[in-house]
């Protein structure tokens, strides 16, 4: 017997109309009650997301610090490495290198470090080799190992045609090298130059401007003879002295007189002969006991005997006779006397005859001389075994310029 099901209906109208009205308000509470949980999900997310950015932000400068700080080290560090090998590197081998475009650190590669050495260390002439056009500088503090802090000038941005161009400067022209570079090969090599090598250094503006002030002031000097005499300056003395006349233009004995002391300063024997030779009586009336020592012992027996006897004769005090006596003897080839005094010195080196009058008129001088084109009182002086001073008063000069042709008489 099957069971039966009796459905009852509602007759309570009062049930059915609550039911009814809470339906609604239930639907909208359980949809409230998701959508807080949904917001709650989503805020907790939002506020996950955040932290874990702020942390990954607070942490990221630190690594990114880390890591550019590694970087620039290692940069700082091949970049000193490579300039150490390469400041030691001749100028063949660094023309090699100017190929080699690997990076060294930022902007800068392999051959402009091989570049940057040969302007410093080798005095490459950058300048000529393209022609004079503008370059990009990087300056860079370098201490050379073994060597003094420099400034070195790094040339950036340069094409592979300008390498090339460099190269092939380099390979065809026999002295690619500044002003300075010549003045360093000059010194580094004996007086019987290299003709190329003297051509070269003669179109330099310090050679240029040292010959203008001895020529300028009677002294005509052939060309080695001035780099042999410029070969005992120093480079600061050199560009000091150059950059004086090139702003000033005075080429006067006072600055030829000034330079000559200062080489004689560099022990330059070159120098102490064309001051005593050109100035004797300059040098023994204005300069000190300390400068005149130093002529005579640069000079030794070679030092004019006619200076060495107008000492005797100056009252410049015993240390300076004794200096000029030291040197007579041993142009005489004999031994210096134990019991040395001045007045037996002047005995024997100085003739102290008292002058005779005479009643006859004084006999004019019959010989004389024309000049001719690279003449100088100095060198005519020289050349008839006079002095400068004695043509002054025979012939009425007041200054040394002379003029091809003019006549001049002689003692």
């Amino acid at each position: 017997m099957g069971l039966s099901y009796i459905v009852i209906p509602d007759t309570n109208p009062h049930v059915k109309h609550m039911s009814a009205y809470r339906d609604p308000w239930v639907k909208k509470a359980k949809w409230l009650t998701q959508a807080l949980i949904i917001s709650c999900t989503l805020n907790v997310g939002l506020l996950s997301t955040f932290i874990y950015l702020a942390m990954s932000d607070t942490n990221r400068p630190l690594a990114a610090q880390n890591n550019t700080t590694h970087s620039t080290l290692k940069e700082s560090y091949d970049l000193r490495m490579t300039l150490s090998k390469y400041s030691a590197l001749t100028l063949q081998d660094l023309l090699l290198r100017l190929g080699n475009h690997d990076h060294v650190e930022s902007g800068c590669t392999r051959r402009d470090l091989a570049l940057a050495c040969l302007v410093a260390f080798h005095h490459f002439n950058l300048e000529r080799a393209l022609g004079g056009i503008t370059l990009q500088k990087k300056e860079i503090p370098y201490t050379p190992p073994g060597g003094d802090p420099i400034t070195l000038t790094i040339f950036l941005g340069l094409a592979d045609y300008q390498f090339q161009a460099i190269v092939h400067y380099a390979k065809t022209e026999k002295w690619p090298f500044t002003s300075k570079g010549l003045f360093l090969e000059i010194q580094s090599t004996s007086p019987s130059y290299d003709p190329s090598l003297l051509e070269a250094f003669a179109l330099t503006p310090e050679f240029h401007f040292i010959s203008l002030l001895f020529s300028k002031t009677g002294i005509s000097l052939k060309k080695e003879y001035i780099a042999a005499l410029l070969s005992h300056c120093t480079w600061p003395i050199l560009t000091e002295t150059t950059d004086n006349l090139r702003i000033n233009a005075e080429f006067t004995p006072e600055g030829r007189r000034h330079f000559l002391l200062r080489l004689t300063g560099e022990n330059s024997k070159i120098a102490a002969k064309i001051l005593i030779e050109a100035d004797q009586e300059y040098c023994l009336k204005y300069l000190d006991n300390e400068q005149v020592t130093t002529l005579c012992n640069l000079l030794s027996d070679q030092t004019p005997t006619a200076f060495l006897k107008q000492l005797l004769e100056s009252p410049r005090g015993d240390a300076i006779w004794k200096t000029a006596a030291a040197v007579l003897y041993d142009q005489a080839a004999e031994d210096i006397p134990t019991d040395l005094n001045l007045e037996e010195t002047k005995r024997r080196f100085v003739e102290l005859k008292a002058p005779q009058k005479s009643t006859q008129p004084k006999k004019t001088s019959s010989k004389t001389y024309t000049v001719k084109s690279g003449d100088s009182l100095w060198k005519i002086a020289r050349d008839h075994d006079t002095t400068v001073k004695t043509l002054h008063q025979i012939n009425d000069l007041h200054s040394d310029r002379l003029k091809i042709g003019q006549t001049l008489k002689l003692p």
